[in-house]
């Protein structure tokens, strides 16, 4: 039977109804707020630029670089029409020399990736200037479709020279620095690409959301709705939410792991419901947890409270390792003991000890499902009478939604769609569809390119 000590921990981990409508609401304002503010530490609700979806009809061959929180991906991508696309994509994985070095070592690196996938692909176009569109996973305060100037990055990032700067401008110089014909035709967000390739496939996607290393969303807003946009009169306008940065104490269910965590970031105070739900905290979540259940010695009562130095480290147990323990449905959860001897060391594991990871594994990551869904809640409310339409029963909306914690962590996508029934009802939960978005970064940014050099409004 499990100790006091190990129930009081997970259950800090538990939502209930109450905590779940306190994030919507503590969100719902967060994204009202963010549609006027011109605080530049808010991040919030950027302008994309983007003023309508893809038809799925657009036709074309573009570059597109999807620079993520782990990989780079360069693409050629083939846009065919009726929703149809060729790609042809390479990935790269950024380290963390590259990640904590120079602005300048980073975008000669991003120059030589493409000039790889250009011979991959022995793409020439004779002197014709290629054109490119980039997704950027990090914040951008947007000024065109094609310019943005990088503000604070987060997910481990820390290069000098580039905040403040125009992304635009950084690429086309290391471009420029390889001899590379490259113009950069469209910049968009991650999620923004999310939104838009998705749209391109399935007409009736309204929302995008990215749910990976970092998580972040984007959506169709009124542009009334837009008092800080300054562009060209427009009737609706796609906003990165930058929901990663939104989360204030007074309404996110902090534990105390989840405080220790933001405690030791490169940037504390800063993506705090990001650090609560998305790939690269969530198994950290549980090394804390268990760090300190060994310590009261209320799991792996054999280890006398000594915690190993293998789990002493920082990320050490990662959320690919909670996914492989949900995957398994043996019911004595042999795969607990194959992740702790090979990546830990530790043996000797009793059947309650690994019946108590399991649940702990387990409300670790449902809470992250319902924290997401509450988030998904709040932005189909907010769009709700405009881009969206809940209470009309022959409308559906589509919420396009890539990335690995969404694709791979197991029943992630049904814990979810449970809590948007709880949350929304019966009825109006029935008209939403989440839908895994794959590639959105590279098609996306291939299409609002296409649109951008074209000419037309995007």
């Amino acid at each position: 039977m499990s100790s006091a000590a190990f129930k009081s921990t997970v259950s800090q981990f538990v939502l209930s109804n109450d905590q779940v409508h306190k994030i919507i609401a503590g969100l719902t304002s967060e994204l009202v707020e963010g549609l006027s503010t011109t605080d530049p530490k808010n991040i919030t609700q950027q302008p994309s630029y983007i003023t309508r979806l893809p038809t799925g009809k657009e036709t074309g061959l573009y570059l597109a670089v999807d620079m993520g929180g782990t990989n780079l991906r360069t693409a050629a991508v083939h846009l065919l029409g009726d929703g149809q696309v060729g790609v042809t994509m390479e990935k790269h994985e950024i380290t963390h020399q590259l990640k904590t070095g120079t602005g300048q070592a980073m975008f000669d690196w991003i120059a030589d990736c493409t000039a790889s996938l250009l011979k991959s692909v022995a793409l020439d176009m004779g002197n014709a200037d290629l054109q490119m569109g980039v997704t950027f996973s990090f914040a951008l305060h947007q000024t065109a479709i094609n310019r943005g100037k990088v503000l604070a990055m987060g997910k481990g990032f820390d290069l000098s020279d580039v905040m403040g700067k125009d992304l635009k401008d950084l690429l086309e110089d290391g471009f420029k620095r390889k001899n590379l014909p490259i113009v950069v035709s469209a910049i968009i967000n991650d999620t923004v690409g999310t939104l838009v390739s998705h749209a391109y496939v399935s007409p009736s996607t309204k929302i995008g959301v990215i749910l990976a290393t970092g998580t972040n969303a984007a959506y169709i807003e009124r542009a009334s709705e837009v008092s800080k946009y300054k562009g060209p009169a427009c009737d609706q306008m796609i906003l990165n939410t930058e929901w990663d940065a939104m989360g204030k104490a007074d309404y996110l269910p902090q534990t105390k792991y989840d405080k220790e965590i933001d405690a030791v970031s490169l940037v504390p105070g800063f993506q705090e419901f990001e650090k609560m739900v998305s790939g690269l905290y969530m198994g950290e979540l549980v090394r804390l947890a268990l760090v300190d259940l060994i310590q009261q010695k209320a799991v792996f009562t054999f280890l006398n409270g000594i915690v190993p130095e293998s789990l002493k480290t920082r990320l050490a147990f990662k959320t690919l390792f909670m996914s492989t323990i949900e995957s398994d449905n043996s019911s004595d959860h042999s795969s607990i003991d194959r992740v702790f001897k090979t990546s830990f060391g530790i043996e000797g594991l009793s059947a309650q000890d690994r019946a108590d990871v399991h649940e702990l594994i387990h409300t670790i990551g449902k809470r992250s499902a319902k924290m997401t869904a509450a988030a998904c809640a709040a932005l189909l409310r907010k769009a709700n009478g405009a881009s969206v339409k809940l209470d009309d029963p022959k409308e559906i909306t589509t919420i396009g939604i890539d990335g690995s914690v969404f694709e791979k962590y197991p029943h992630f996508s049904r814990k979810m769609m449970d809590e948007l029934t709880d949350i929304l009802g019966q009825d109006r939960a029935s008209r939403v569809r989440l839908e895994l978005a794959r590639d959105g970064g590279c098609i996306g940014a291939a299409l609002v390119a296409m649109v951008s050099h074209s000419g037309g409004a995007v």
